[in-house]
């Protein structure tokens, strides 16, 4: 019984001394139920060994983690099998906590004089969740400030659900808006008078998460804790199914407050010597480069993204405004993918591409084209509602916000108002009729002519209708709405349709005409307004 006790408190003092002296190492807690791992640049770990779950994150003698709830997996995975170990992973001594249930491994890595947890999370389909996040509950007595937009502080109700408030003056917050398109997501995070707690990602973070380079999903929210996120996978407007495998790796970086000025603050080299269960190192990857033909000049000065996507895995890479159309993508798993390209995010070409662990070579072609000059159009072909009324300020709040212009319905009249007059969303019951008021000459109108509307987003079964000049009724047409809500919780990237109609030449009239734009759908509305049946506009024509 002596020895036992002797034991314990060996180990408590080494956990004592991991601490205050600063060393490389980890330590077991006096009760044997936490492991405490030091970086030996004063930021000290503290896990349970039952859960996995982080207890306490010390960083320069100050508390980050917040007491009430703890930093996990999802909300914590429950009991899971651990185990941690002393290793020298790229000539470097490495600590290496594993945490395994069925379905689900998550991977810990400390090194030496380094104040970051790296990660990495092995998923698979024998354990069924709903999203899947890596979650930091941090204690605003030292990290204090969140995205602001995601913070509720002066906020005092909610508006919609459970997950978007408001003040008294009507501004609003979400944690959705903190919210930035995966493809411009490298670092997030918050901070404090003294500390900062970041997430760093790897060009491989998002490789097993779904959506493409544009899906974007929940950074922050700073209520009582500070609450700061990695989104995996989840159904927040998702459009495609849940991928498997390795999700990372990933960091969370510990600084005095100011963000890393790069992803080069960490080194996720040494992930190339580790065994981790699902994770591909690069000398098993290829890579697809190639040059794109745009005959038409389609892409012009616009920026141009290049996507690759399968079941298993997705990726990109960007091209500047006006540079040469030729591309490298990130090293990638091998397998057939389809390759997309997309000016800025409307997808103007497509092709299937097999990436061998040696580089492949593939040219594409932009097919897209307005082959007709239309008499007219609202907004540009990009794939976005970017330059119409609310585009601006829809990303990062509510469309009840005080800030917004007022949603209302409205007459837009071509040669007269711009794209900023017309309004980004179309919401059943709150700002239909949308009408287009345009001029036609005898000539123009004695033949038949088409309608096109894009929609890059639409809400509970939502789709356009049109109706001309009160007497001929376009038909409607199949929906492409997306499971959830986007367009109240800032998004507008969904599932692209175009919609075009064929209008007779009978619904026609030589000198001013009218369409009007509806919403069709089976669902019933719910109270809450802009929770009706919705569209997103990309751009609107008439040929």
């Amino acid at each position: 019984m002596g020895a036992a006790v002797l034991l314990r408190a060996a180990l408590a003092l080494a956990a004592f001394v991991c601490v205050e002296g600063q060393s490389f190492g980890y330590a077991t807690s006096s009760d044997g139920k936490k492991w405490v791992i030091n970086t030996g640049n004063e930021l000290a770990v503290t896990m349970l060994r039952s859960s996995c779950d982080i207890v306490s994150l010390l960083y320069k003698n100050q508390e980050l983690q917040y007491k009430a709830k703890y930093t996990h997996i999802n909300s914590g995975l429950g009991s899971v099998t651990s185990q941690i170990a002393s290793t020298t992973v790229d000539g470097k001594n490495t600590i290496q906590i594993t945490c395994a249930k069925t379905g689900i491994t998550q991977y810990y890595f400390f090194r030496p004089n380094e104040n970051a947890i790296y990660m990495g999370t092995y998923h698979t389909s024998d354990l069924a969740l709903g999203e899947l996040r890596f979650l930091a509950r941090l204690n605003r007595a030292t990290v204090k400030s969140g995205i602001p937009e995601a913070t509720l502080d002066d906020t005092n109700r909610a508006i919609e659900a459970t997950d978007v408030y408001a003040t008294a003056a009507n501004i609003t917050r979400s944690k959705f808006y903190s919210a930035i398109p995966f493809i411009d997501d490298q670092i997030h995070g918050v901070y404090g008078p003294k500390a900062g707690v970041y997430f760093v990602m790897s060009d491989k973070a998002y490789e097993t998460s779904i959506g493409g380079p544009f899906f974007k999903d929940i950074n922050n929210q700073c209520t009582t804790a500070n609450e700061l996120s990695f989104y995996m996978n989840s159904d927040h407007t998702r459009t495609e199914d849940y991928r498997y495998g390795f999700h990372g790796p990933y960091a969370l970086v510990f600084t005095d407050g100011a963000a890393p000025s790069s992803t080069s603050v960490v080194n996720f080299s040494f992930f190339q010597k580790t065994s981790l269960q699902g994770f591909v190192p690069d000398s098993q990857r290829g890579r697809v480069q190639g040059t794109i033909n745009d005959p038409t000049g389609v892409l012009a000065s616009s920026n141009v993204v290049v996507g690759f996507k399968n079941a298993q895995a997705q990726y990109w890479t960007q091209i500047a405004a006006g540079g040469k159309l030729s591309f490298q993508s990130p090293l990638m798993k091998p397998g057939q993918y389809t390759m997309t390209v997309y000016k800025k995010q409307l997808a103007v070409a497509t092709a299937n591409v097999v990436v061998s662990t040696a580089t492949t070579t593939s040219d594409v072609t932009v097919a897209y084209t307005h082959t007709k000059t239309p008499l007219w159009t609202i907004g540009e072909w990009d794939g976005t509602p970017d330059g119409f009324l609310n585009a601006d300020k829809i990303h990062k709040m509510h469309p009840s916000d005080a800030r917004m212009s007022l949603f209302k319905p409205y007459t837009f009249t071509v040669g007269k108002n711009v794209a900023g007059d017309f309004p980004l969303a179309l919401f059943r019951g709150v700002n239909d009729p949308l009408a287009i008021s345009f001029q036609l000459t005898s000539q123009q109108a004695s033949q038949s002519r088409t309608f096109n509307v894009g929609v890059t987003l639409a809400k509970s079964n939502a789709r356009p209708t049109i109706r001309v000049n009160d007497k001929w009724d376009g038909p409607v047409l199949a929906t492409y709405a997306a499971k959830t809500r986007g367009d109240t919780r800032g998004v507008t990237t969904g599932n692209y349709f175009l919609y075009s109609y064929t209008i007779p030449s009978s619904a026609l009239v030589a000198g001013t005409n009218k369409i009007a734009l509806g919403i069709a759908s089976g669902n019933p509305d719910p109270a809450e307004p802009f929770l009706h049946a919705s569209v997103v506009f990309d751009g609107i024509e008439f040929i």
